[in-house]
């Protein structure tokens, strides 16, 4: 009897320990998967960088790993990224991988089970384990506990004077604003759903961490950003939203009262 009752205290502790990890995956809404990993030489080696997405994709995971499906949601709260890595162990005639995932203060939230390979070739060996290690990843059963009603809309497109605007697909197709900001702003609405304001006369300044806007008649700064993961892209300080480049124009884009503003900057050279 002494027998039974511990182990259906460990039978308890382990599915409730399951249920806290599961529940935990689902209040991420975004998952990172990089270019590269450590113990390879270069991008993508082997697929193996494209097969994570593959797999994560498979498991009902929403990917990041490029500027254009970059959501306005993560630069609000950074917290929502769940960062994924995939470390080599090592072993004796077996290729050994494990799946890490991180928050954004860089805590374990998740490490997936050893996949392992005895193929002797590299490229079938890698493919072959990190697949195995995924199977611990699809007995979660991810799915994304939160809001429903804030789609991942797309970044605006450029547009040249003159040029007729093509209107966004009605799935992303957010409901803009017109607003005016005195003296630094001009609202010129480009349509019934969409705002875009021009602000004049903006010096960029290189910083340790990002860029300064200062306004080139009252030298003040405007906008001081900071990098983020991805390349021309830039979290705001003290402000909301982010600031974007795009060719050579830069654009800045964030929400207001449930609507999504975007200024195009006009910087100086």
């Amino acid at each position: 009897m002494k027998l039974t009752n511990q182990t259906f205290i460990c039978l308890f502790f382990l599915i409730s320990l399951f249920s806290f990890s599961q529940e935990s995956i689902n209040t991420f809404k975004y998952v990172s998967v990089p270019e590269n990993y450590s113990f390879l030489k270069s991008k993508d080696q082997y697929q193996l960088n494209s097969l994570t997405i593959f797999l994560f994709e498979k498991n009902n995971f929403t990917v990041l790993n490029s500027l254009q499906n970059y959501p306005s949601d993560l630069a609000q709260n950074k917290c929502l990224l769940l960062n994924s890595d995939i470390i080599k162990i090592k072993g004796v005639f077996k290729t050994k991988l494990q799946l890490i995932l991180t928050d954004c203060r860089e805590n374990i939230i998740f490490t997936s089970d050893i996949g392992q390979s005895k193929l002797k070739d590299f490229k079938k060996a890698y493919q072959e384990a990190l697949r195995n290690a995924f199977i611990s990843v699809a007995s979660l059963n991810y799915d994304y506990s939160g809001s429903l009603n804030s789609p991942k809309p797309p970044l605006p497109p450029v547009i040249d004077k003159g040029t007729k605007e093509r209107k966004p697909p009605k799935p992303y197709a957010p409901k803009l604003q017109i607003e005016t900001q005195p003296k630094l702003t001009t609202a010129v609405p480009n349509s019934d759903t969409e705002n875009k304001k021009t602000i004049l006369g903006l010096i960029i300044k290189p910083t340790i961490s990002g860029y300064d806007f200062i306004d080139n008649t009252t030298k003040k700064v405007m906008y001081s950003v900071r990098a983020t993961m991805f390349e021309n892209v830039y979290i705001i300080e003290a402000q909301s939203g982010i600031i974007y480049k795009r060719g050579n124009s830069w654009f800045r884009e964030y929400y207001q009262q449930n609507k999504t503003i975007i200024e195009t900057l006009k910087t100086l050279p």
